[in-house]
């Protein structure tokens, strides 16, 4: 039975409201109390500030950082970034924040707000600290650098021991002051001012006028010429000025510090126009911040952050984080966040709404985060003890409305047309307006198709037809100009596909940037319609573009499927009373494969030992013979010497005998040094044993001895670069698995990428040495991050999985062309296919999720045999590689599928 709600989970002004508090306690209750869905933008910005946080206090590694949440208005920036501050106060409660929402353009007051956030005994004792962190940087200048570390200890404690260190002489006050100087003059344009301040910041008579002033308060005219500061902070100059002074007063004092910019579009632009000035205080902020180790987090609109020059974005990198209309999983999570936090046992679903239900969400709230929560509120508050439908949502949106009904689009629509002169004329399907076609519906130069909201397979292979050569959209391939509106929403990622084969499309949110977008597109349309003679220009390229929209509805269609499936599947177990699920065997079944590999593994081990054991055996035993006959033709030449000296002493049997001898004896000499062998007792029982070994024959090292003792050492001490062609040639003929398994390690600790092995791996497996493929189990470096090359993408699929495997973060390295291999499904597990196909899904989520006959049992066996280390060839075989963990993953994942297709069966 489901849980009653006590209370309505959702905040009636949907996100949740945030004030310009910095104070820790605050905002560690504020995120205690407020639910937050990890969304991927959450997820980015928490990550940026916690790697900034982990690495401050470790000199050696501090660096500052600087980052961008962008984003429609309510799209949950401003929550976002309260998030990231009490993840900062969690790390580190030591930090020291910042937090300004502008309100205008005006800098100086926004400056005026921020740093009373500073209380004034904090910023006193951040300046003590400060003085400390000169002071031992001091010390170590006159000392060794070990006082530096004393004189921090020391102050740690109690920071006002600096003035002591200073009265004793003990650091000279004078040295320490310039090196302030300097600092503060390195970050601002009016060093002397602020410095005065600061030193009058800490002398009590002077104190809250030092402190007034850097507040950019107004302070009596004595107290100004007093300190020497002159007037009041009235500038954005100093002001900015001013913040970069905090910053470096705040992580040179030994503390974290973030300055957060929220609703920044209010500070960039004017009626919608850049301000320039600002722009350049901006960039400033950006550059001196981080380089100071501060951290800096802007949050901005889609005006703000397209207002900002392109050098700006360029700096911010990575850092820039879009938050994005919600797909329908990201809806999804974030009810179920707000849901649980009113649930006393936290769950998976998000009933009381259904599934309609959330897709009326959606559709009236447009993916916005801040809508979805106020229409999920007005929802609840009118069923609060019952299901929240589609209809329930529905009559709750009238009042949140702004999203046009597709009749009200059409007259919409045909309205702007009207008025810019153009004949608009619709085109009905099934008694519904779905188009307009312009000059005419036989020949039309420009179509304007409608469409409902956009959520899933259904709507979006709706989609597909009107974008598709012959559909409504581009009904001859001679259209000029295409435009798709869609009523209320579009799942962001069809979104990015539909713009990829559509020249324009909006979705209707009733928003005044609709309005503006709509007239835009009403123009583009008079002026193509105007220039006759243009030829045509169809988005391209439309085909590979409608190829790639149609495998991800593919794609989605599987998931949709699955979802269904199981879905089905859970209400069956569930309407039959005291019903329980049998036990599976596969635990049992996969318990026994893992001993059979396990014991597979171990003997071809035992097997490749043997072999190099009874080589190594061969090579002694030949030695030992050789060393016998040189100790036996040596006593017989020897003897036949004395013979012959004895018979015949004249001087010319002398040199006849000696030449004899030393022929004889270099040949018996060469024969033996041909097959010497170094330490033929040696044992060799590990390869820690044989390692050894070959480190002490390192200088006897050559590619062709023929103990491989020594070959083994030589595959040890060959460079990897320089001697990159000597390897690959020498793992062609080495005879011995161990040596061409150090072999092929010792190539793959070359520089060059996989991508550059190739033609070694592909020889060596055409010889079946397949240990050259440790050249392409690595992963794929130096390469341009757009484009995956050529030489990984056109391998075969079987190699392909290697590399997907060795590359998880960048499966585009592995998307060759399908085919009808049995690698194609394990491409797809691991996500090469994209990440929604079944297999994908089955593969990190469970089996459960692939629907029972999805995919035929013949491929998924074909692929647990190309994975299986017990049959022969199989990649598991290859014990010797370094993803063989990953290999036995997934060759088990297989298995597991044809178990669980048994199952089934067996059960039906």
């Amino acid at each position: 039975m489901a849980e009653y709600l006590a209370r309505n989970p959702f905040p009636a002004r949907g996100t949740a409201g945030v004030e310009e508090t910095v104070v820790p306690e605050l905002l560690l209750n504020w995120a205690a109390r407020t639910p937050t869905a990890l969304l991927p933008g959450v997820r980015d910005a928490e990550r940026l500030a916690e790697d900034y946080v982990r690495a401050f206090p470790d000199e050696t590694t501090r660096h500052g950082g600087l980052g961008c949440l962008y984003g429609s208005h309510g799209a949950g920036k401003t929550h976002a970034a309260r998030h990231v501050m009490a993840a900062i106060n969690r790390a580190d409660l030591d930090a020291v924040q910042l937090y300004v929402r502008f309100q205008d353009d005006d800098f100086v007051a926004a400056y005026r707000r921020l740093v009373p956030q500073l209380s004034q005994s904090l910023l006193t004792d951040l300046i003590v600290r400060y003085l400390g962190t000169l002071a031992g940087d001091q010390a170590a200048n006159a000392g060794v650098p070990a006082d530096r570390g004393s004189v921090r200890d020391a102050l740690t404690t109690n920071p006002t021991r600096v003035f002591d260190l200073f009265d004793a002489h003990l650091i000279e006050a004078g040295r320490v002051l310039e090196a302030q100087a300097r600092e503060i003059a390195a970050v601002t344009g009016d060093g002397p001012r602020f410095q005065r301040a600061l030193s009058f910041l800490i002398r009590p008579e002077f104190s809250d006028a030092a402190y007034d002033w850097l507040c950019g308060r107004p302070i009596e005219l004595d107290a100004a010429h007093a300190l020497g500061v002159g007037d009041q902070i009235d500038d954005p100059l100093t002001c900015r000025y001013g913040l970069q002074l905090l910053a470096t007063l705040v992580t040179r004092s030994g503390r974290p510090f973030a300055l957060v910019f929220d609703q920044c579009e209010k500070f960039l632009l004017d009626d919608g126009i850049p301000v320039p000035a600002n722009l350049g205080l901006l960039q400033s902020l950006c550059e001196v911040v981080p380089r100071v180790d501060g951290l800096l987090l802007l949050a901005a609109s889609e005006a703000g952050w397209q207002a900002m020059p392109p050098d700006l974005h360029q700096r911010i990198g990575p850092g820039a984080v879009h938050m994005l209309p919600l797909a329908p999983e990201d809806a999804r999570l974030v009810l179920r966040v707000y849901l649980d936090s009113v649930r006393e046992t936290p769950g998976d679903g998000i009933w009381p709404i259904t599934e309609p239900g959330l897709r009326e969400l959606l559709r009236h709230s447009g993916g916005n985060v801040r809508l979805l929560l106020q229409l999920a509120w007005a929802s609840f508050e009118a069923t609060p003890a019952g299901a929240l439908d589609a209809d329930v949502v529905a009559a709750a949106a009238v009042r949140y409305r702004r999203a046009p009904g597709l009749d009200d689009l059409a007259l919409l629509a045909e309205s702007r047309l009207l008025a810019a002169g153009l004949d608009a004329e619709r085109v009905q399907a099934e008694g519904r307006t779905t188009a307009f076609r312009l000059p005419g519906v036989h020949d039309p130069r420009v179509v304007i198709k409608l469409s409902e909201a956009v959520f899933f397979d259904d709507e979006v292979s709706n989609a597909v037809e009107m974008v598709a050569p012959g559909g409504d959209i581009v009904p001859d391939g001679r259209t000029l100009y295409t435009a798709l509106l869609v009523t209320g929403y579009v799942s962001p990622p069809v979104l990015d596909a539909l713009r990829r084969v559509v020249h324009t499309v909006l979705v209707a949110d009733g928003s005044p940037a609709f309005s503006l977008e709509l007239d835009e597109l009403v123009a583009r349309a008079a002026s193509v319609l105007a220039a006759r003679d243009r030829p045509a220009s169809h988005p391209a390229p439309l085909e590979e573009a409608v190829r790639e929209l149609r495998a991800y509805l593919q794609a989605l269609g599987s998931q949709r499927r699955t979802e269904s499936v199981a879905l089905g599947r859970e209400l069956a177990e569930a309407a039959v009373p005291g019903a329980v699920p049998a036990p599976s065997g596969w635990p049992a079944r996969r318990a026994e494969l893992t001993r059979r590999i396990a014991g597979a593994r171990a003997a071809r081990r035992e097997a490749d030992w043997d072999g190099f054991r009874k080589a190594r055996l061969r090579v002694v035993r030949e030695w030992k013979t050789r060393l016998r006959v040189v100790i036996c033709a040596a006593v017989v030449l020897v003897t036949l010497g004395v013979a012959l000296g004895m018979t015949y002493p004249s001087a010319l049997t002398l040199i006849a005998e000696g030449v004899v001898v030393a022929a004889a004896g270099a040949f018996a000499v060469r024969t033996l040094v041909r097959s010497w062998v170094f330490g033929p007792s040696a044992s060799l029982d590990v390869r820690a044993d044989l390692d050894q070994l070959g480190r002490e024959l390192r200088p006897h090292a050559r590619a062709r001895a023929a103990d491989p003792v020594i070959r083994y050492a030589y595959a040890c001490k060959e460079d990897p670069d320089d001697g990159y062609r000597a390897l690959a040639d020498a793992i062609l003929v080495e005879p011995l698995a161990l040596v061409r398994q150090a072999i092929g390690r010792r190539l793959a600790m070359t520089v060059r990428p996989p991508a550059e092995c190739v033609d070694e791996v592909l020889r060596g497996l055409r010889e079946r040495i397949p240990e050259v493929l440790l050249l392409l189990a690595r992963r794929q470096h130096h390469t341009d991050p757009e484009r995956a090359p050529r030489t990984l993408r056109d391998l075969r699929p079987e190699l392909r999985i290697l590399v997907a495997l060795a590359n998880p973060d960048r499966l585009e390295l592995a998307a060759g062309a399908p085919t009808k291999h049995p690698a194609e499904p394990v491409l797809a597990a691991l996500g090469v296919r994209g990440p929604n196909h079944p297999l994908a899904r089955a593969y990190r989520s469970g089996v459960a999720q692939l629907a029972p006959g999805e995919i035929p049992p013949s491929e998924l066996r074909a692929a647990a045999r190309l994975l299986s280390p017990l049959e022969p060839d199989g990649l598991g075989t290859y014990h010797w590689l370094p993803l063989v963990p990953e290999i036995d993953e997934l060759y088990l994942y297989f298995e597991e599928l044809l178990y669980y297709q048994e199952e089934i069966r067996s059960y039906r």
